[in-house]
């Protein structure tokens, strides 16, 4: 059963994937866009508590924190480049940083994948029964205003009733009107990164050092 959930959700992966790189290459007429990181070695790429492989170690916190803020001041339509400055770097080290950063951004692609289907299941209970109770507080509602005329307190009481059902479909309604498209941007902006252009410069210090 997880090897065929796995299966799904590469499927799906790999279709947004296919989204992306058409992106890019529509991108293609417009510019690039770069994010622009300073290091002081290698090891500041990866996070300090992952005892995992280089090439499939978590990135920083930090460092992928910056990369996301910086992300929502680029055009969606633009290529994304990510430029290291290093001051302690080897040619292993790059190309080892180059798979590290494409497989982080693999798994954040995944997970938001998975978060984003378990969100879409859980918001379209939330609204099925939003909408049960906003039928049944309407339905009393009308009730209630029937007698409206025989004592004041029935109006009230009915039209509570209505902006009561109203406030319990809010929640839900607000998520598909903004927050699937969120969900969908984080998604999005994580596949870029899967796809982005990864170089690695090594400053006039370690020039010098190699020299």
């Amino acid at each position: 059963m997880s090897r065929r959930k796995n299966a799904e959700k590469e499927s799906a992966l790999e279709k947004r994937e296919r989204k992306v790189r058409l992106v890019q290459k529509l991108s293609q007429l417009y510019h690039e866009d770069t994010v622009a990181i300073r290091l002081h070695s290698a090891d500041g790429l990866y996070s300090r508590f992952d005892p995992a492989p280089e090439q499939t170690r978590e990135l920083s916190a930090d460092i992928e924190s910056y990369i996301l803020k910086e992300l929502e001041y680029k055009s969606a339509r633009a290529r994304i480049a990510v430029t290291f400055f290093a001051d302690d770097v080897s040619l292993y080290d790059i190309e080892v940083m180059r798979r590290a950063f494409a497989n982080h951004f693999k798994r954040r692609a995944e997970e938001q994948l998975l978060r984003n289907r378990k969100s879409l299941w859980r918001w379209l209970h939330k609204l099925l029964v939003a909408v049960v109770v906003l039928a049944l507080l309407l339905f009393a509602a009308h009730l209630l205003s029937r007698h409206s005329a025989a004592h004041p307190f029935y109006s009230v009481i009915s039209e509570g009733l209505g902006i009561i059902g109203w406030v319990a479909l809010w929640e839900s309604a607000t998520y598909f009107l903004y927050g699937r498209s969120e969900e969908r941007r984080a998604l999005f902006d994580f596949l870029r990164l899967r796809h982005a252009t990864v170089t690695i410069k090594p400053t006039e210090t370690t020039a010098r050092k190699s020299l």
